[in-house]
C-alpha cells in the first residue's frame, strides 16, 4: 500500500507597511517608560507622595502642639541662654568645622564661610527631605533648629572685632576668627554690628515662620 506525501506550503508573512515618519519612536518612548528603574536610585519616588489622610490624635492635634512647644522652647533657650544649648550647640560646632573641611578646595574666602554656611544649611537640606516626605512635624522642629543655629553665626559674626569667644584651635591672636577675617577682607569691619543684627533678625523671622507652620498645620488638621 503506497502512501502519498502531501507539502504543505508555509503561508507568505504579509507585507509590513512602513510607518509615517512622525509616529517612529513614540512605541519605543512609551515601552521604555515602563520599564523598572534598577540601580542606586531606583526605589526614588519620581513625584511628592500624595497626603494620605491620617485622622489619629497625633496628626489631628499632638504633633502640633509637641512641634509649637518644641520651637518655643527652642527660641528661649536660644535667647536666655547667650546662644549656647547643651548637646545641641556642641553639635554644631561639629558641624561648623565639618563644614571648614567641606570647603576646603574652595578659594579662602568661601571656606571660612563655609563653617557657618554648613551648619545652617544642614538642617534646612534635612527639612526639604522631610518636606518630600510630608512629614510636617520634623520640617517644623528641623526649621526651628535652622533657626537656634542662624542666632549661633550671629554671635559669631558680633565677635569679629572684638575676638573674644573661645575658638578651637586658636592660639590667642584670633588668626583663626572666621568672621574677623571674612569681613575684613570684604572691608565691611566697621558693619559688624549690622550684619549681625541682620542675621538676628533672620533667626527670629525663621523662629515665627516654624511656629506659625504648626499653627497652620492645626488648623488645617481640625478643619478637616
Amino acid at each position: 500500500m503506497e502512501t502519498t506525501e502531501t507539502q504543505t506550503t508555509p503561508a507568505a508573512a504579509p507585507a509590513t507597511v512602513p510607518r509615517p515618519l512622525e509616529q517612529i519612536g513614540r512605541a519605543e518612548v512609551g515601552a521604555s517608560a515602563r520599564v523598572p528603574r534598577v540601580g542606586l536610585f531606583a526605589r526614588l519616588p519620581r513625584r511628592r507622595p500624595a497626603a494620605a489622610p491620617k485622622p489619629t490624635l497625633w496628626c489631628m492635634t499632638l504633633q502640633w502642639a509637641v512641634a509649637a512647644v518644641t520651637v518655643v522652647t527652642l527660641a528661649w533657650l536660644t535667647l536666655a541662654t547667650h546662644g549656647w544649648i547643651p548637646i545641641l550647640s556642641p553639635f554644631d560646632l561639629v558641624v561648623h568645622e565639618i563644614g571648614h573641611v567641606l570647603f576646603v578646595w574652595t578659594p579662602t574666602l568661601l571656606m571660612q564661610l563655609g563653617g557657618s554656611i554648613t551648619q545652617v544649611a544642614l538642617p534646612l537640606v534635612i527639612a526639604a527631605c522631610f518636606w518630600w516626605r510630608r512629614d510636617d512635624f520634623a520640617v517644623i522642629v528641623l526649621l526651628a533648629w535652622a533657626a537656634e543655629s542662624l542666632n549661633n553665626v550671629s554671635i559669631y559674626v558680633a565677635d569679629a572685632q572684638d575676638m573674644l569667644l573661645p575658638l578651637v584651635g586658636d592660639d590667642g591672636s584670633g588668626a583663626g576668627h572666621d568672621w574677623h577675617n571674612v569681613l575684613g577682607t570684604l572691608g565691611w569691619l566697621e558693619s559688624t554690628d549690622a550684619i549681625a543684627n541682620a542675621v538676628r533678625t533672620a533667626s527670629l523671622l525663621l523662629f515665627i515662620v516654624a511656629l506659625g507652620l504648626a499653627a497652620l498645620g492645626f488648623a488645617r488638621a481640625r478643619r478637616a
